[in-house]
């Protein structure tokens, strides 16, 4: 079994952010299916965990993963393999004046698991990562019925040819260059912050 495809129960759990237990039941319920290894021991297909991460739902206002959730900002998610960039999203994300809230992923999958958390206005993502590639993760962001208004944003120093290569960028998807232009990203953060700032006067 590749490492890389197949996860025990107490990573499918971390992944998912439930108990172990919680994710046995599952397993045991055949909501996640599941081989056994020669000596008993479950393992789980990656991709099949990966599909129960939107469901796994957050509300704005509790305390999830140890993050106050406010409606008054901007959630942004940046995803993003190299922990330099972050860092540096980070320290610019920081002098920023829109009020917003900003989660770092180191991968696609956990990625996936902020969304399914924090359900993100925002989301900048690298393509090239490990395990899933950018362009999957947003095929599985637009599964999911409540991210509709959710502006997602590419960023990448791949050239045309080789995005090309990798699939077809979904309609409304921006693409931004690496090095990350930091000015375009605040006024897009600024853009998003209005029609968030909208949405929710029209819902009060």
């Amino acid at each position: 079994m590749s490492k890389q495809s197949w996860l025990s129960t107490k990573e499918a759990a971390a992944l998912l952010d439930v108990s172990q237990r919680t994710v046995q039941n599952w397993v045991d319920s055949g909501k996640i299916k599941a081989n056994l290894t020669i000596g008993g021991h479950r393992r789980l297909c990656r991709e099949d965990v990966v599909k129960h991460i939107p469901n796994i739902k957050s509300l704005s206002t509790e305390v999830v993963g140890g993050v106050k959730m406010d409606d008054s900002s901007i959630r942004v998610l940046f995803v993003e393999d190299d922990y330099a960039i972050l860092r540096l999203c980070e320290l610019q994300f920081s002098q920023f004046a829109v009020p917003h809230q900003l989660f770092l992923a180191t991968n696609a999958y956990q990625g996936l698991m902020m969304v399914g958390r924090y359900r993100p206005h925002l989301i900048f993502t690298d393509l090239n990562m490990p395990d899933i590639d950018g362009l999957h993760m947003i095929a599985e962001i637009m599964k999911i019925e409540d991210m509709n208004e959710t502006q997602i944003v590419i960023v990448t120093g791949m050239s045309a040819g080789d995005i090309d290569k990798m699939g077809v960028i979904p309609d409304g998807v921006m693409v931004l260059p690496k090095p990350i232009p930091f000015k375009t990203v605040e006024t897009i953060l600024y853009q998003r912050a209005n029609i968030f700032k909208n949405l929710s006067a029209q819902l009060s």
